[in-house]
């Protein structure tokens, strides 16, 4: 009888000590080494929201699919749409209570989406593994942070570029564009190109109104569009630049304003790159591949105009993803930025869709798999890094700022205003927005 208590309870030592092996392993398993037994097994829904164009719908969609197949009871609705009409959606959302469990952000709103309290600070989640970041480069880290705290969780870093139809320059007769070049350069490339392609197609898009390319024209003259919670430029800069594209616009080499008003917030597949009504646009390093599978013509890219006078700089983009601070499911919400970020069967899918993934475990996964126009991007961000700074701080209200650089720009475009009353307009107004 002893003896057989004895037996029974050394076999309930081992099955216990089993037990506590068999936890310890699960808390390590996956590809990076993320507690998977943080969040709870309970059936929950959580929203996710991103912009983009069809091929990015259809990615994510796809990656969605696979984190709900490898998390059953985690199921994740799915809220997209163009980036003017995803941000005019998440302010809405967000002054209703409404705001999705995850929302897709970058450089150019998190600023903002903190102040409208859209994101939730990270660094909890982080300490309490939740949030796994060890692999993250510094630059994709730092990029995700606003005083110090962690909103971001990093999808990959980026650099703005010149995306170009090699095809019409070749047919064209003019030498391919390369990095640094100057405006001057731009212009006369531009003129060039015009001559081959008529009156039916362009050389450019007009970008006066892209906020995104006066704000890297101020960081070359040492300046940024905020400075704090005010304008970081003076009136003359923007005067040069609404003066730089009206004088594209006289020489016929950029879309009429009705034309370019209509290309609207179009995505890439529907774009004027797209169907060979242009021969350049602005955008950043990652959307390469994306206009590259909407033509069969081959791209490239090339860093923006700069002045051969000012700062040889360009900001470095960070794109990624937080939590709401209203989410009732924060840790499965991080369970899913976990598995974009850190697990390889979410990296095969994702493949670099921002640009180089902040973990370099994750871009090893793919490194191998990259087509063409990846490998082209990949380039051209290796080669522009060392000429890259963190994207400056922008205050509460920058995003409705950034909107009025188009508003002005079309303004002058359809002869409503001289450039001179533009800019006082603009700053008028973007006074008014920064100082509520």
């Amino acid at each position: 009888m002893k003896k057989q208590k004895w037996v029974s309870g050394l076999l309930i030592g081992v099955l216990l000590l089993l037990a506590a092996c068999s936890n310890g392993k699960s808390e390590q398993s996956g590809s990076a080494g993320v507690s998977s037994d943080t969040a709870s097994k309970e059936n929950v829904t959580i929203r996710m929201a991103w912009w983009g164009g069809q091929a990015r719908h259809d990615m994510m969609n796809a990656l969605l699919d696979k984190f709900e197949e490898k998390y059953p009871n985690i199921k994740v609705e799915r809220e997209f749409g163009t980036e003017n009409q995803f941000v005019e959606k998440i302010n809405t959302q967000a002054a209703g209570g409404n705001t999705p469990d995850v929302v897709q952000t970058s450089s150019f709103f998190l600023h903002d989406f903190v102040a409208r309290k859209i994101h939730m600070d990270l660094d909890p989640l982080v300490a309490s593994g939740d949030l796994y970041i060890s692999n993250f480069s510094d630059a994709d880290l730092n990029g995700g942070k606003v005083d110090g705290k962690l909103y971001m969780i990093s999808f990959g870093h980026n650099i703005t570029g010149v995306i170009y139809n090699t095809a019409i320059f070749e047919k064209a007769g003019v030498a391919l564009p390369k990095n640094n070049w100057t405006w001057d350069e731009y212009f006369q490339t531009a003129q060039e190109l015009q001559k081959y392609l008529g009156k039916d197609a362009w050389a450019s898009e007009d970008e006066g109104g892209t906020y995104r390319g006066f704000d890297m024209f101020l960081m070359q003259r040492g300046k940024s569009m905020f400075n704090g919670n005010d304008l970081g430029f003076e009136k003359q800069d923007l005067v040069d630049w609404l003066a730089f594209w009206d004088k594209m616009r006289k020489a016929g080499v950029v879309p009429p304003a009705a034309i370019q008003a209509e290309q609207g917030d179009k995505p890439q597949e529907q774009s004027m790159l797209a169907r060979g009504k242009v021969a350049m646009v602005s955008k950043s390093s990652n959307q390469l591949k994306i206009f590259q599978k909407s033509t069969k013509d081959n791209l490239g890219i090339v860093s923006y105009p700069l002045s051969p006078s000012g700062d040889q700089v360009f900001p470095l983009i960070i794109a990624g993803a937080g939590i709401s601070p209203n989410s009732k499911h924060p840790k499965e919400a991080a369970k899913l930025l976990n598995f974009i970020v850190n697990e390889g069967d979410a990296a095969t899918i994702f493949r670099g869709e921002h640009g180089p993934q902040a973990s370099k475990k994750m871009q090893d996964v793919i490194m191998g798999s990259l087509g063409e126009p990846e490998k082209i991007e990949y380039a051209f961000v290796d080669e522009m890094l060392p000429s890259t700074k963190p994207y400056p701080a922008m205050p509460a209200g920058s995003t409705s700022v950034q909107k009025l650089v188009l508003t002005e720009n079309q303004a002058v475009a359809f002869g409503k205003k001289t450039i001179e009353q533009a800019a006082d307009d603009f700053i008028a107004q973007a006074q008014q927005i920064l100082k509520r």
